[in-house]
């Protein structure tokens, strides 16, 4: 099984899990690759712990959205997953586009959409998509959180958004944090097959296109940063991001 394949398959079976954990739920249905022990380990001490860290990374992507976001903007949600952000954004007057490669995702995120916003007028496009292989459609804001765990060539990540947009908000996991250190050192304790990225590639993929980090917040065992083509101006219009660049 490639990688790739492998990564659908986990969130085709367990996105609707993680759905719950955001809304500070029961997260314990997840299923994780490696031994029956290890994955009972992982559920009694990580999954309370990242139950936590999921509310509080809710908390700040909710800060950067109403900071951020008004109305008649285009905002890509990318990694959608249940489609908590995605009704967030539309009810502050976005047009958003969901975008995740797991086909359940999308489903998710339509349904909630419907059942959470029945009479509010909404515009919606749900594209699935491999955000390394294909470019993003034009907006002035991508959101990718919990995304670039799962990406392999961070440099065709970026290829494929930047470009696009005007604003990036994305978390990164660190290389240098202990968790992740021990994950690399033992890595049948990589249960979800994670990734990490220095911040010194990151930041030379960023300058490469002409972009620069306004905001850099360390997050649990990694970082949050807003990301903004050099020429950025403080509060442009919606709709002149990627256009006025």
């Amino acid at each position: 099984m490639s990688v790739k394949t492998r990564f659908e398959d986990y969130w085709n079976r367990n996105i609707g899990e993680w759905g719950r954990l955001y809304l500070d739920l029961s997260h314990s249905n997840e299923e994780l690759d490696g031994p029956r022990w290890l994955r009972a380990v992982y559920r009694r001490t990580v999954m309370p712990l990242e139950a936590r860290l999921m509310t509080e990374r809710y908390r700040l992507t909710m800060e950067f959205i109403s900071h951020h976001v008004r109305k008649n903007m285009t905002v890509v949600d990318v990694g959608c997953g249940t489609g908590i952000f995605t009704v967030e954004l539309l009810r502050r007057g976005a047009t958003v586009k969901a975008v995740d490669y797991a086909p359940r995702a999308l489903e998710l995120t339509k349904a909630l959409v419907v059942r959470m916003l029945p009479n509010l007028p909404h515009s919606t496009e749900y594209l699935l998509m491999d955000v390394t292989r294909e470019r993003l459609p034009e907006s002035d804001l991508v959101i990718a959180m919990g995304v670039t765990p799962y990406v392999e060539d961070l440099a065709a990540f970026y290829a494929n958004i930047l470009p696009t947009t005007g604003m990036l908000y994305c978390l990164i996991l660190d290389p240098r944090h202990w968790a992740n250190r021990v994950r690399r050192l033992l890595p049948a304790l990589n249960v979800r097959h994670l990734h990490w990225f220095d911040r010194s590639l990151v930041d030379s993929l960023l300058e490469r296109h002409g972009w620069r980090i306004v905001e850099r917040r360390n997050f649990a065992s990694g970082y949050l940063d807003t990301a903004v083509p050099s020429g950025w101006r403080e509060t442009p219009a919606p709709g002149s991001y990627a256009r006025n660049r």
